[in-house]
């Protein structure tokens, strides 16, 4: 196994111990960033007159090769390295020899691998902001297709008021721009040089950390190199923000596994998909949201593992950090996969428009536009709240129809009402009172859309 180390001991590791603390199988994501930084630290050691020019050229063209291959696959490291680093410093001796180990002045390990991981979290927050931009616009052209359909709104999963089914699409779109907001907070958290940090306490070379910054296309060097020796804070910023969205997008999978269920019937997912069963032939299962309900464990046990292995720990470095990658490698490709995925389904997804239609029969959904045309006639709504509680209630009992009882019964009940009473009993009627800005009326949401569509426009 390659290693960095080693002067000071004179036995050989212990084999299993040396398996279980090598991070290679992790860490290897980190290769291309690790080059990056090699080939930055090189040119800083060459200001400082650590390394002549022959021999910075000879080692950036090393590390230029091992990018290249890198790039088309062919890059073989040994899998038996204790990190990526070692690997790379393996590679780089085989093609420039005993060069190689000048590579490592004026640099730790502490400070690469913090490097690296911030540059792994500055690329990625930014891929994944890209992705749910792509979702966001498809749930507007979803909203813009749907925003006449109307369907009952729910609150504790019971029928409330209705609603536009392209505001609910649009709800989803604010939920995933709060997302947005807390992964470029995780970006700018990444964006920062902590080359020349050394250990804990700084370098004795002279390296430029701005030129470095500059090569590595960071806006600011670190203020204290004994903070970001054991600063994992834009690691944990980044799980916690795939957290929040995995929250997120369990929740949307559960309203669509429930708008597509027999029983509401209300959307129809694609079947490239779902899957089918192997004993009940008729099955078309959407195991996609399925999944991506579920998910929403892995980033909660990723989000709650690492916030037990922070927990407790001294401030500067300690090997338990080692484990940060394994929580955040996995919460970053699980995420960016539903996000691909989940744009897909969202372009193809139908909504239902009769069955949409059908679930509107259910007149309770028109109780608090009665209750406000009772408080437009001078009824304390308090009052009208019980007015029209007890006409529902005598319509569940009795069987039958607000819209179907006589207005001399209906006016046993609330004295208030008069023929126009029966006007209100039509769903694009019920949208069109919304007064208030965000609401579902449809000029509020014509007025949704097009400020999306600008907001948007150049993502």
């Amino acid at each position: 196994m390659s290693k960095l180390w080693g002067g000071r001991f004179k036995k050989k590791t212990d084999p299993d111990f040396e398996r279980f603390s090598s991070s290679f199988q992790w860490d290897r994501r980190l290769l291309p960033y690790d080059l990056k930084i090699d080939a930055a630290h090189v040119k800083a050691l060459k200001k400082c007159k650590v390394l002549s020019a022959a021999e910075a050229k000879k080692l950036l063209s090393a590390i230029t090769r091992l990018q290249a291959k890198a790039k088309n696959g062919s890059l073989k490291l040994k899998e038996n390295s204790e990190d990526v680093h070692s690997a790379v410093h393996g590679e780089l001796q085989r093609l420039v020899g005993p060069l190689a180990d000048k590579l490592h002045t004026a640099r730790s390990r502490n400070d690469l691998v913090s490097q690296s991981s911030r540059l792994y979290c500055k690329e990625h927050a930014e891929n994944i902001i890209h992705l749910l931009a792509r979702l966001q616009k498809s749930l507007v052209a979803k909203a813009a297709e749907y925003q006449e359909v109307l369907i009952p709104g729910m609150t504790h999963m019971q029928n409330a008021q209705i609603i536009s089914q392209g505001h609910i699409f649009l709800a989803y779109a604010e939920m995933l721009e709060r997302a947005k907001t807390r992964f470029e907070l995780t970006r700018d958290l990444s964006d920062v040089c902590v080359l020349g940090s050394g250990a804990i306490g700084g370098v004795t070379f002279k390296v430029d950390q701005k030129m470095i910054a500059r090569e590595l296309g960071l806006s600011r060097v670190t203020r204290n190199s004994y903070d970001v020796s054991g600063d994992r804070d834009f690691v944990l910023n980044f799980i916690s923000a795939s957290t929040v969205l995995g929250v997120h997008l369990s929740r949307i999978a559960e309203d669509l596994m429930l708008a597509q269920s027999k029983g509401f019937g209300l959307i129809d997912i694609d079947q490239v998909f779902c899957t089918g069963s192997s004993m009940m032939p008729q099955k078309k299962n959407a195991d996609f949201v399925e999944l991506v309900r579920g998910a929403a464990g892995i980033f909660i046990g990723n989000l709650t593992g690492f916030l037990v292995t922070l927990k407790g720990l001294p401030t500067s470095y300690n090997r338990d950090l080692q484990w940060d990658k394994r929580f955040l490698f996995d919460s970053t490709e699980t995420c960016e996969a539903i996000l691909e995925i989940f744009t897909r389904l969202f372009l193809t997804l139908k909504v239902n428009r009769q069955k949409a239609k059908a679930l509107l029969s259910d007149e309770s959904l028109y109780a608090t536009d009665l209750a406000d045309m009772l408080v437009a006639q001078g009824v304390p709504f308090k009052t009208a709240h019980d007015q029209v509680g007890r006409i529902v209630q005598f319509a569940e009992e009795n069987g039958v129809a607000i819209s179907r009882i006589g207005l001399d019964l209906l006016r046993k009940i609330a004295p208030k009402l008069d023929g126009g009473v029966y006007a209100l009993f039509n769903a694009e009627h019920s949208v069109k009172m919304k007064k208030t800005q965000g609401s579902t009326h449809p000029a509020q949401i014509r007025r949704q859309l097009a400020q999306w569509k600008i907001k948007l426009k150049s993502s």
